[in-house]
């Protein structure tokens, strides 16, 4: 075979590979457009405007005082212990343990919610118990298991700079606050007006620009091919965005998926089993069905809210009860839960969570891959903790 003939063959051989290169890219353009295009039948492309009630308009003074608030571990009974210290926001505004830890070590009973993007939220707490940041910003300071303090001692603080329990001094803390609730409340300290600002400042924390929204307005270039194929297991046969529905990556609602308890749980940490319609065990968390006005209907047992998937992969470890460490987890545990192995431990598993196929069961190798390469796509834009991370803010 002379020279000529192999540098023929040669051409050939190229224009094929090309050729097979250039269709496979048109395929990819083709499908992740068409994919796009259904998403966007179904979903908005962005999210929408943060919503702000009327009564707690936000204002940059409003966001830094309740920023300093939110940091200020001065709110608790001991001293030791923020808002900041079980939502931090380098851990995704979590705090990376199963269950987090109030003052003198104590515990309670639920993994610490993200807060990006809760501004959106019609209902907060795992249980939906609280339907407003204000009214949820009022729970954790009375706790016994969180602050474990009283609202007298917080007024008390901010208004002298001495922390009433630990009788330590901070007079810059004091000059703070009394400029800024001058500023924002005409000098009102009051529990109220606290939470107004520990609201506004967490309005403020919102992730947007993730790879999922560049690729959605149009960049095809935004997905790797992997986290293409995981969008579409999510938005398909994985039956994910059923409950994890864009552009928050939550439908605000709660459902029962199975999960089972994680091996803390103990009788005393749920009281209000007893009283729950439904004659459930003593230590199984039972979910929405302990909120007061719901406790006489079994169709709450067990469920929890979805919780969003912005971020998702710094918010380790996952569920109510942190049960699973790995996002790894999660997807075996769905996997599981579609199969019909595993079942609830009260109340009735959710018919979409029952509706689930992956891998083996309905899916291919490698819809576990993917899925992960797309929700870590969701990971977009992120906020830092202030300069000087949780502590009593100085005098401004």
């Amino acid at each position: 075979m002379n020279l000529k003939t192999l540098s023929s063959i040669g051409l050939v051989l190229f224009g094929v590979l090309f050729s097979a290169s250039w269709l496979s890219c048109q395929n990819t353009e083709s499908a992740s457009s068409r994919l796009r295009a259904q998403i966007l039948e179904q979903f908005p492309a962005q999210l929408a405007d943060v919503p702000v009630p009327a009564n707690n308009r936000q204002t940059p003074d409003k966001i830094r005082l309740g920023e300093a608030l939110f940091f200020d571990p001065n709110l608790s009974s001991c001293g030791q212990v923020a808002c900041a210290t079980c939502h931090i926001p380098e851990m995704g505004f979590s705090d990376g343990l199963r269950i987090s830890k109030g003052c003198d070590g104590e515990t309670g009973r639920r993994n610490s919610n993200t807060i990006y993007n809760t501004a959106y939220l019609s209902h907060l707490f795992w249980d939906g118990r609280a339907q407003s940041l204000e009214e949820q910003a009022l729970g954790p300071v009375v706790d016994p298991d969180e602050m474990a303090n009283s609202w007298e001692n917080v007024i008390s603080y901010l208004k002298t700079g001495t922390h009433p329990l630990t009788q330590l001094e901070y007079p810059e803390s004091a000059q703070f606050y009394e400029r800024y609730f001058e500023g924002v409340f005409a000098g009102e300290i009051t529990p109220g007006n606290v939470t107004k600002a520990i609201a506004a400042y967490e309005r403020s924390i919102v992730s947007r620009d993730a790879p999922y929204d560049r690729w959605i307005q149009g960049d095809d270039s935004a997905l790797s091919r992997e986290a293409l194929k995981g969008a579409r297991v999510f938005f398909g046969r994985g039956r994910c965005s059923e409950c994890h529905q864009p552009p928050n990556f939550t439908d605000s609602d709660f459902h029962n998926v199975a999960v089972q308890r994680a091996g803390f749980e103990k009788p005393e940490m749920f009281p209000e089993n007893d009283h729950i319609c439904g004659g459930i065990l003593k230590d199984v968390d039972p979910g929405r069905a302990e909120v007061a006005a719901l406790r006489s209907s079994e169709a709450d047992l067990g469920r929890f809210k979805t919780p969003t998937l912005r971020n998702v992969e710094q918010t380790a470890p996952y569920m109510h009860n942190g049960t699973f460490s790995t996002l790894d987890g999660v997807l075996q545990h769905y996997w599981n839960v579609g199969r019909g192995t595993m079942t609830a431990q009260i109340g009735t598993v959710d018919d979409k969570a029952d509706m689930i196929m992956l891998t083996s069961f309905g899916g291919e190798p490698d819809d576990m891959i993917n899925l992960m390469a797309f929700l870590k796509a969701l990971t977009g834009s992120q906020m830092q903790s202030p300069a000087g991370g949780i502590a009593p803010p100085g005098g401004e």
